[in-house]
């Protein structure tokens, strides 16, 4: 069996869920105005929220893959600034998108999604270290 390298299996996954919020991103909006109803609305919203908790988590994983050794809270730290600077990137680049814009507010709720995630880690990380002590 052919020996792949843990930052090559962590990576693939991290990019190819780049690519996907890529190609979401990339769909052109709508050229005739209409109001989106609230149930439309929280659709849209708890995707970012799905989108970048997945992503997060990807990061998380790749980091470890790539820094061994480095402690829990660097690690989220580095996965954090990586996947908020993809979220702040996301957005400017559906700037670019016919009837698309770019939304400080999306990021934000990306931003909320990737803080879940880190809570959700303490969490873990808290639990895991009280069962050792």
């Amino acid at each position: 069996m052919m020996n792949i390298p843990l930052f090559v299996l962590r990576g693939l996954p991290l990019l190819l869920w780049m690519g996907v919020i890529f190609s979401f991103s990339s769909l052109h909006g709508s050229a005739y105005p209409f109001d989106p109803t609230l149930s439309y609305y929280m659709e849209r919203k708890s995707a970012h929220l799905v989108e970048y908790a997945v992503l997060m988590v990807l990061a998380v994983r790749f980091a470890y893959a790539i820094f061994p050794r480095e402690t829990f809270s660097k690690i989220l730290l580095l996965a954090v600034v990586f996947s908020v600077t993809y979220g702040a990137s996301d957005e400017l680049h559906q700037f670019f998108v016919p009837y698309r814009g770019a939304k400080m507010s999306d990021v934000a709720i990306d931003s909320l999604g990737i803080l879940l995630v880190v809570g959700m880690y303490c969490l873990l990380y808290r639990k895991k270290k009280g069962k050792k002590g």
